[in-house]
């Protein structure tokens, strides 16, 4: 018999439950709607009281302003060097009266290390004490930082991002090295021309005695452009110093020099050098390869010159090493007054007259000595110790990998054991000492020699970096051969592959001299099809 009393009771607790799933249901949404609601309301006032910080669980939160982080990122980025803003107030600050300035070109973490140099030089030729009006050009960001670093004025010569997605792959990346050359020289000279400025390039092997705009050929009205020569070695003009006179003509001229060398520098291999001459109707007109590339021609006929601006520089010709030419200038004297001590030198060393010490304990007295540098003689340059009885046969460039040791350790406050032989340092007094810890030194001008055992090894590094610093910066050869070879781990840079490349074909001049076109790597050139 059916229990329906029983069947109601039980129906009665499901109903029950029923309810209190959906009291829970109505509680919780409501709980939730009240709690996002809150959350609103504390993210608006928060907005509404200039991002304050949020205190959640006793823990408080920092809400940075998004437009302030973004105005500090912009402050330090490598495009703010490389816009037309940038470029006009660098020429306003740099450029003289007369409206003229003076740039150089950089690039890589090898001539980018001689920067400072240049900038020195300038400064000291200069007819403005307070301004050298000049500035480099940076051809990658490497070259940028080193210049920011130093405070030298810099403009970034880069391509846009729409262009460089255009490069293939890595092997066209780094074809680019040469292409860079050449888009800073005639993008750079086209931009400032157009701002309404005149301009001198002079490549960094140009060493100037005096200001070569107090040099230029009369009346300087006259032309628009002013370009060095090779003295009767071949009719081809020389790229490495040129004066650009604003003009409604230079500008068009240099505008379509820096888009032709866009649309065909890369792809042909050209040197920048050929198509100067070639474009401005000289010594490479008669070249095959560019009479094709000359279509159209070039919209205005350049009023131009060759000059040996008085013949007040010297143009120093190297395999591409920048290590070689400072080396080559420092030897005769054309580095800048502070490499070479300026009124009263202050430098310090240590004799180290044979090769025989490890390269351990060769490391553990370079650290000792960078430390002291960077500690007790802040205002001293260290000389490096020679490690050699002959520097002559066995140079500290065959021994240690100097390049890698300037990326670390700045020229600016290090010589090379060379330094004391030059002709100028040798008139430096030098004072042989014991190395005392609590002793400061700025009473001695002049070559402190310190004596090899008064220098403790176990000096402690001014901070953690320091010392992972000294550990990647010392990459020694060894042993070091007697009449042996530059120290590198590394590739070099942008001038070694630059006769390599260059379109010779059977040219007699340099530096296309005994070349062949069976030498060339890359024959085809996209505009041979034209």
């Amino acid at each position: 018999m059916i229990n329906f009393r029983k069947i109601t009771r039980c129906t009665s607790r499901s109903h029950l439950a029923w309810g209190l799933i959906v009291i829970l249901l109505l509680l919780s949404f409501i709980s939730f709607n009240s709690y996002t609601k809150d959350l609103r309301q504390r993210v608006r006032s928060i907005t509404d009281s200039s991002l304050e910080p949020l205190t959640i669980d006793s823990q408080k939160v920092e809400i940075s302003d998004t437009k302030e982080q973004e105005t500090k990122e912009n402050k330090y980025s490598f495009y703010q060097y490389a816009t037309e803003q940038h470029l006009r107030s660098l020429l306003r600050k740099q450029a003289n009266s007369r409206g003229q300035v003076i740039i150089t070109i950089i690039g890589g973490d090898s001539y980018s290390l001689f920067a400072w140099d240049w900038y020195e030089r300038m400064l000291e030729v200069s007819n403005d004490t307070n301004n050298c009006h000049c500035f480099v050009v940076a051809m990658d960001e490497i070259a940028v930082i080193f210049a920011v670093q130093r405070d030298i004025p810099v403009y970034f010569s880069t391509f846009s991002l729409k262009h460089q997605m255009k490069w293939k792959n890595t092997v066209e990346t780094r074809q680019h090295s040469l292409y860079r050359v050449g888009h800073a020289k005639f993008d750079t000279s086209a931009r400032i021309v157009r701002l309404g400025y005149s301009v001198i390039l002079s490549e960094l092997d140009v060493f100037w005695k005096h200001n070569l705009l107090d040099y230029l050929k009369p009346p300087i009205d006259t032309y628009d452009l002013q370009i060095s020569h090779h003295y009767g070695a071949h009719p081809r003009v020389n790229i490495g110093l040129f004066y650009v006179r604003c003009s409604n003509a230079s500008v068009a001229f240099f505008s379509y020099v820096a888009e032709f060398w866009i649309r065909y520098g890369k792809g042909g291999y050209l040197s920048d050098q050929r198509v100067l001459d070639a474009l401005l109707n000289n010594y490479d007109r008669l070249d095959k390869t560019y009479l094709r590339a000359m279509k159209p021609k070039s919209p205005l006929t350049l009023n131009w010159t060759t000059h040996d601006f008085g013949n007040h520089f010297s143009h120093f010709m190297t395999d591409g090493s920048a290590f070689v030419l400072f080396n080559q200038a420092a030897k005769i004297g054309r580095r800048s007054r502070l490499f070479h001590g300026e009124i009263k030198p202050k430098f310090f060393t240590v004799t180290v007259a044979h090769g025989n010490m490890s390269v351990s304990r060769r490391n553990l007295l370079i650290r000792a000595l960078l430390i002291l540098q960077n500690t007790q003689l802040e205002n001293r340059t260290l000389i490096l110790p020679a490690f050699s009885s002959n520097l002559t046969v066995t140079p500290i460039t065959y021994q240690l990998d100097i390049k890698k040791f300037f990326i670390y350790w700045s020229e600016e406050r290090i010589r090379l054991p060379e330094f004391i032989n030059l002709d100028k340092s040798r008139s430096i007094k030098s004072t042989s000492v014991k190395y005392e810890p609590k002793k400061t030194y700025n009473d001695i001008d002049g070559i402190i020699n310190f004596e090899l055992d008064s220098i403790p090894l176990d000096l402690p590094a001014p901070d953690p970096q320091f010392e992972v610093h000294v550990r990647d910066s010392l990459l020694w050869c060894s042993p070091p051969t007697v009449g042996g070879v530059w120290c590198f781990h590394h590739p070099r840079d942008y001038g070694a592959t630059m006769e390599i490349l260059f379109a010779c074909r059977g040219d007699p001049y340099p530096p296309c001299a005994n070349k062949t076109e069976k030498n060339e790597q890359f024959l085809e050139r996209p505009y041979e099809k034209l």
